[in-house]
This record gives structure tokens, sequence and C-alpha cells, in this order.
């Protein structure tokens, strides 16, 4: 193994999406940046936009709706209870600006 390799310091799924969960309940900024992920991608023509969509539903009811909103960050924060959401996630919107840091895991030192 080579210390060097980051693709030995991968980080854990569960820890990434409780990260998200984060910096989603931090920054209200990452609900949109989220949502124009989305909009860029579907704009580009996915070839399946079902689980887009599916984000994009969740997104705007937890960004408008508390009790949305907290069901949204508590199944996050948790293992994917059955195949939907564990494809689902494989379509994540939560990359680039306010995600970078719950996406990369800090190299050891």
């Amino acid at each position: 193994m080579n210390a060097e390799d980051f693709h030995c310091f991968r980080i854990d799924p569960l820890m990434r999406w409780r990260s998200i969960a984060d910096v989603l309940e931090a920054r209200p900024e990452a609900w949109e940046w989220a949502l124009a992920n989305i909009e860029r991608w579907l704009q580009q023509g996915r070839l399946h936009p079902a689980p887009l969509l599916e984000w994009r539903q969740r997104l705007l009811e937890g960004r408008n709706e508390h009790a949305q909103r907290e069901a949204l960050l508590e199944a996050l924060r948790i293992p994917p209870v059955d195949a939907h959401q564990d494809q689902l996630r494989s379509c994540s919107p939560f990359v680039g600006g306010p995600f970078r840091e719950a996406s990369v895991p800090a190299l050891p030192v």
C-alpha cells in the first residue's frame, strides 16, 4: 500500500452522508447549490432524470417545510433502508461548492 495514494483513504459512505446533512443544516445556500446542480444536469439532458427529479422534490420540500427538512436530514444521517434509497444516493446532487469538504477525506499526516 502506498501511503501517498488517496484511494487508500476513501471516506466511509455513511460519514460522507452525515457530513452532507451537516452542511445542509449549517449552510442555507447549500440547498440552492444542490438544486442548481440538479437543474444544470436536467438541462444537459440526463438520460434517466427520475432520481434528480426526486432529489429536487425532496430539497424543495425540505427547504420550505421544517418537518420535511428534519426528515430529509435524518434520512441522510442513517444507512439506506432499501435499494431505492441506495440508488437515489448514487445520483447525489451534493457535489462541489459547500459540499467539497463533505466529499474529500482528510489525509493522514
